[in-house]
């Protein structure tokens, strides 16, 4: 049974998948703030570990390898490679016979900077669906880099410094190295810069980023994360433009005051999620072919699961979109899982998940 007020727990123990409130021991997904919580014990994949140490000061560290078993409270745990950032992981808990496979924020498409995801069959999905809308369909990556340089072209054309707000564990990363690999100068912020470390650790050698310092030139591109915080420095920039790289590009009531904004994602999008990926992945490689479509969410939802092939039999789908966990309520369903006060679950808003 699987109860969701806090993160992912597995009723009868003390496994704890990305809960926000301090644990003995808990399994940390990744090292974005909406996925960790101040445990005694950090357990994490050997990148997330690092990331969460010099993040967030994690000091009691235990270090699993992808594809590596092991044992917790009666349960075999494996962390997958998610796709999602640097050491990003799925988890696979088998108990009592059954497989469930916790998504954690995922990505099928391959990344500049994170391990390439590797999804595997369970009897239940718990999948994180940030942009699970059909409105979020991302353009080819490699076109919207090459409209990405042409604007960073055409900004320095113009003696004006091209700013792209993007955030600082992962995004900032990953459009340094696509951009840093065309042969443009990048400088970062400092949260950005200071995770640099880790990255270059786990091979990653962004030979031709630098530091952004207020007094220092800039000769190509900045990268800020966005927020009030940096306000104050984009400001004493008079001769600027700027872009916004995020997802939610495709829905722009969401982003922040900017001259233009390119839908680069490090989530999965609509079709990723359906399996309808261009590079042939099937949902069906992240759970049982035979699966149950999500009821208790909105109707659509049920109709998207539908329309992506998922059939109405077996182990059930749940669906975390937008920080909630919605299960089906069908009659054996709510026998084996169980949601915490009704089937939502609290978590963070749009804007601190990312995009």
């Amino acid at each position: 049974m699987l109860d969701f007020e806090d993160g992912i727990h597995w009723i009868g123990t003390d496994v704890f998948v990305d809960s926000r409130r301090g644990r003995e021991r808990g399994i940390v997904s990744h090292a974005h703030s909406d996925h960790v919580g101040r445990h005694r014990r950090w357990i994490a994949s050997p990148a997330t570990a690092a990331l969460c140490a010099k993040r967030w000061g994690a000091m009691d560290l235990e270090v699993h390898a992808f594809h590596q078993p092991w044992t917790e409270e009666g349960a075999t745990v494996t962390l997958l490679p998610a796709g999602h950032i640097l050491g990003s992981s799925m988890v696979l808990v088998e108990r009592g016979g059954t497989r469930v496979l916790y998504s954690g924020d995922f990505r099928l498409k391959s990344s500049a900077t994170a391990e390439r995801c590797v999804p595997v069959a369970a009897d239940v999905l718990v999948m994180e669906c940030t942009f699970g809308d059909p409105r979020f369909r991302f353009p080819d990556r490699l076109e919207v880099l090459d409209q990405l340089c042409d604007f960073v072209e055409q900004t320095l054309a113009s003696e004006t410094v091209p700013i792209l707000y993007a955030y600082a564990l992962g995004k900032a990363q990953e459009i340094a190295g696509l951009l840093e690999a065309r042969g443009v100068p990048v400088w970062l912020h400092e949260r950005a810069w200071d995770l640099l470390g880790v990255y270059r650790e786990f091979g990653h050698a962004f030979a031709g980023c630098r530091r952004y310092e207020l007094e220092a030139p800039i000769n190509g591109v900045l990268i800020l994360p966005p927020g009030s915080a940096t306000r104050p420095l984009v400001r004493s920039i008079r001769r600027r433009r700027t872009a916004a790289i995020t997802g939610w590009a495709l829905d722009r009531w969401r982003l922040p005051a900017c001259d233009a904004a390119f839908p680069i994602s490090d989530h999965a999008d609509f079709d990723e999620l359906l399996g309808a990926g261009d590079e042939g992945e099937a949902a069906e490689d992240l759970h049982a072919p035979r699966t149950r479509p999500v009821r208790g969410a909105a109707a659509a939802a049920r109709s998207r699961c539908r329309a992506g092939g998922v059939r109405s039999a077996g182990q059930p789908v749940l669906i975390r979109r937008h920080g909630r966990t919605r299960a089906s309520t069908r009659a054996g369903v709510r026998s084996g899982i169980s949601s915490g006060a009704g089937d939502a679950a609290r978590a963070t808003s749009d804007s601190r998940r990312g995009g």
